[in-house]
């Protein structure tokens, strides 16, 4: 029988990356609704789309420094990441204001709930996004580059 610390080694050997990207992202969500509360708190939830977007801000600041340094080890240079990730962000950013919309005024959510809802759709577009453009990670044999996904098929070969 092996013991805990031979078990938590080979889920962090198959696993390890995506392990540390869920307990990172769970830290940047409470993160970013810890912020976007305090805000509704402090200032009232006429403006909340504005506080949706100032706490979406702060949080991808925060979030691109924690991924780099815990979730994915990456050595680039962190100003360049950063903007890779408002760039990863910014689409999914565009989705989830739509979504918040739609939750808060027309289905009538909480802007809290409208808040968590955008967050858990947009979860995974981050992670590929990071993996594959903020952070630059190696491809896995049989994974498609992502400048094969910007450009196409090449023709010549």
């Amino acid at each position: 029988m092996s013991s805990l610390g031979d078990m938590l080694a080979r889920l962090n050997d198959s696993h390890g990356e995506k392990l540390r990207f869920l307990g990172v992202g769970v830290w940047n969500t409470l993160f970013n609704m810890l912020l976007f509360n305090l805000l509704l708190w402090a200032l009232g939830h006429t403006f909340y789309m504005v506080w949706f977007w100032v706490a979406w801000v702060l949080s991808v600041g925060q979030s691109t420094v924690t991924m780099k340094y815990v979730a994915f080890r990456s050595k680039g240079k962190l100003l360049p990441q950063i903007a890779r990730a408002f760039m990863i962000y910014l689409p999914a950013q565009g989705i989830a204001t739509a979504l918040m919309w739609f939750a808060v005024e027309v289905v009538h959510l909480l802007p809290q709930l409208g808040q968590l809802l955008t967050i858990s759709v947009t979860t995974v577009l981050s992670y590929f996004g990071h993996k594959y453009f903020t952070f630059r990670v190696p491809l896995e044999v049989g994974e498609v580059p992502p400048e094969a996904l910007i450009e196409g098929p090449n023709p010549t070969n």
